[in-house]
């Protein structure tokens, strides 16, 4: 976003720059709970009897996650447990490219 006539530089605020805030700022908002002294007692009443019912009955999305985790740890562990000789070749050797030169 462009700054409006009068405005210093750094009132200046990018549209990626906002939403990033905004997201992050949302994100600790709702990673918090809620936030005391705003009538929110009822919410945090509530807060234990509905972490007990999500821990009895994971949804299908936190089934599948643990699912990848343990399949994905599993793979480390065979790749880790894979015996490798001394002084072996280097799975990635860097050589620079030329630079290219653009004609006319």
């Amino acid at each position: 976003m462009s700054a409006r006539r009068g405005e210093s530089a750094q009132a200046r605020l990018s549209r990626r720059r906002f939403v990033t805030l905004m997201a992050a700022g949302s994100a600790g908002a709702l990673a918090t709970g809620p936030v005391p002294g705003t009538g929110a007692k009822e919410a945090v009443a509530q807060a234990p009897a509905q972490a007990e019912a999500q821990a009895v009955a994971p949804t299908a999305a936190e089934k599948e996650f643990e699912r990848q985790k343990k399949g994905t740890l599993a793979t480390l562990k065979t790749i880790r447990d894979y015996p490798l000789p001394p002084g072996g070749d280097l799975a990635v050797v860097f050589r620079p490219l030329r630079a290219t030169r653009k004609t006319r």
